[in-house]
């Protein structure tokens, strides 16, 4: 039990760096603004809008839903390692595609850099709850697509 609330608190705990870092990309971006527009921008938000949070609810839901397999072995998981942190991305993507601020995309770039030492942890936490199962499952699924 304590591996899965240690699993839970690491996400958390990136998810949360980088929220902030979101927080402080839009702040700067409002005092630094630095705009580069893209064609069709809103288009591209509009697709990012969509397409990230329903990223992120699959996993969420794949994650929730009980099951005799891992929850890393079904839904977006299949696909890549961190489904609701590139659902994140897309949706940072969609706000960058939107409002051509290079600061905020600059700054939440580091923040997912910084995120990431999170999932490191997250991951060697879960070898050492599923061993050789989550091994294999690490060879053959990338982190990113």
């Amino acid at each position: 039990m304590e591996t899965k609330s240690s699993i839970h608190l690491t996400l958390a705990h990136s998810y949360l760096s980088y929220f902030i870092f979101s927080v402080v990309g839009l702040l700067a971006d409002s005092f630094f603004s630095f705009e580069a527009p893209l064609p069709h921008g809103q288009w591209i938000a509009i697709v990012c809008f969509i397409l990230g949070p329903m990223l992120i609810w699959w996993a969420q839901y794949t994650s929730a839903v009980k099951s005799d397999k891992p929850y890393f072995e079904r839904g977006p998981y299949c696909l890549m390692r961190n489904p609701t942190h590139i659902g994140i991305m897309i949706l940072v993507a969609g706000y960058t595609a939107i409002s051509g601020s290079i600061i905020f995309l600059a700054v939440t770039i580091v923040g997912y850099l910084v995120s990431n030492v999170f999932f490191k942890k997250y991951e060697s936490l879960l070898h050492i709850k599923y061993g050789d199962l989550y091994k294999k499952y690490k060879a053959k699924v990338p982190k990113i697509f």
